[in-house]
């Protein structure tokens, strides 16, 4: 059960980042910086550092070692934000 809290929240974060109004002023402010413009303005690319920063103070997997289930999370994340965006079961913005 925590791990679909963690895969919602992800997914819900990584659209409030890519695909809402209140996410613009972020995404502006993010374009500004050099180095971290184009993995956090790419919706994919995005959802992974996404997953990987909410991983960091809520992880589910306990019983795995920190750095390992970080990494496991970020990618799951990526994939769940991946399937939904892909099959348009989220509504988004790119064209």
């Amino acid at each position: 059960m925590d791990l679909l809290f963690f895969l919602v929240i992800c997914l819900g974060a990584s659209y409030s980042w890519n695909d809402t109004e209140i996410g613009t002023v972020f995404r502006n402010f993010v374009a500004k910086i050099r180095y971290i413009r184009k993995p956090m303005l790419c919706h994919e690319c995005s959802s992974f550092w996404i997953s990987l920063f909410v991983s960091i103070f809520f992880n589910p997997l306990n019983n795995v070692t920190p750095i390992v289930s970080n990494i496991i999370l970020a990618f799951a994340g990526f994939f769940v934000n991946l399937y939904f965006v892909r099959n348009k079961l989220i509504p988004h913005n790119y064209d």
